[in-house]
């Protein structure tokens, strides 16, 4: 019996230095359980803020990100912000294209890429209910890399606006020939205008891409930072409101 006795306390002292011995788990702020080893991957909350980790590093300074299906931009401290679809393609476009020096060499490389890159497409569909045009027709720019005179204007007044400047989207028209009696004929059109110590600027990726594209003419107005009156010989647009106002 008391053999029995001392196999039962060897035992027993055998099961608490094993349990001893056990790695011990720790709870994260996220709510779910990990080892001290364990690589840190996906969206983590630290007091109240989120951060983004890949291969066990941490994710810094994104003007857009993809992260599961929703779009983040990432502070250079590496906080995580939630932003719209429209806005988060907009940052991710301009982190492929590449970050120049500065904000309006950055500005120049997206304008490229909207005049460049966007093939024409003259059938581009229309927001759903609730949905801005802004919206609409630059994600769908950023998606299929098509679209009219509106996704090329869209695409780079999101990154504009992504990048921090005060862009707005314009919609009006421009002359697209004349009458017999000389009065103007009037299309549609979209562009983009940003203001400057005091002046407006348009910004027009479509009259680039026509020029460049559809006319070949490489000598032409580039369509970047233009004003509404007519400068010396320069080519460009002569755009009118939406409520066909000359603009000047």
């Amino acid at each position: 019996m008391r053999r029995i006795k001392n196999m039962a306390f060897l035992l027993l002292v055998a099961v608490l230095v094993s349990l001893c011995a056990a790695p011990t788990f720790t709870l994260a702020e996220t709510g779910t359980s990990s080892s001290s080893t364990t690589t840190k991957n996906g969206l983590i909350k630290k007091s109240g803020k989120l951060y983004y980790y890949k291969n066990g590093k941490l994710v810094k300074d994104k003007l857009g990100i993809k992260i599961g299906s929703s779009y983040y931009k990432i502070s250079k401290k590496g906080v995580c912000t939630k932003v719209s679809e429209a806005a988060g393609r907009a940052g991710v476009q301009l982190e492929k294209i590449g970050r120049a020096s500065t904000n309006a060499k950055t500005l120049k490389k997206a304008f490229t890429w909207c005049s460049t890159s966007i093939a024409y497409r003259s059938s581009c569909g229309s927001p759903s209910s609730g949905q801005t045009k802004a919206a609409y027709y630059s994600i769908f720019g950023f998606k299929y890399k098509q679209g009219d005179c509106t996704v090329m204007a869209a695409t780079f007044y999101q990154m504009a606006k992504v990048l921090g400047y005060d862009a707005k989207l314009v919609s009006g028209y421009i002359i697209s020939g004349y009458n017999k009696d000389g009065s103007v004929i009037l299309a549609k059109h979209a562009w983009v205008t940003i203001k400057s110590s005091g002046k407006t600027y348009v910004y027009d990726p479509n009259f680039a891409y026509v020029q460049h594209t559809v006319n070949n003419n490489t000598a032409a107005h580039s369509g970047y930072k233009m004003t509404y009156t007519k400068t010396g010989k320069k080519l460009q647009y002569t755009y009118y409101s939406s409520k066909k106002k000359l603009l000047k």
